[in-house]
């Protein structure tokens, strides 16, 4: 991954992440807990580097964030996982989340931007 495109992708985590909480705050729960779970993608993305496919798939890039990263955090696929969850109930289900639910996706967004900073020396 290029230096531009890093930057470019933590740019977006950072944005989505900020555009997160704002939506937490105003009561816009599933928004929030989505811009989370992309929050994490782009960070993800960061790394682990360019898929051997052309483009991640999203269990595949939580597989090997984890592989790579997860030994940080023991808990963190499970809670990889549940952000996922709530991403799909939200997105395709179109269910309602609740203010729980969208700190717990800003919390896990959190950890994974602090893991992945620390990793590829971002601010």
């Amino acid at each position: 991954m290029s230096k531009d495109e890093q930057a470019r992708r933590w740019h977006s985590a950072k944005t989505k992440r900020a555009a997160a909480e704002l939506c937490l705050k105003q009561g816009f729960y599933s928004e929030s807990v989505t811009l989370s779970y992309y929050a994490c993608y782009q960070a993800m993305w960061i790394a682990v580097g360019d898929p051997p496919a052309g483009l991640w798939r999203h269990g595949g890039l939580m597989s090997e964030f984890c592989r790579v990263l997860g030994k940080q955090s023991p808990s963190l696929r499970k809670r990889l996982d549940r952000l996922y969850l709530y991403r799909i109930q939200s997105d395709y289900e179109a269910r309602s989340l609740n203010a729980a639910q969208a700190q717990e996706s800003l919390d896990i967004t959190d950890e994974v931007l602090r893991i992945v900073a620390q990793q590829a020396g971002l601010a």
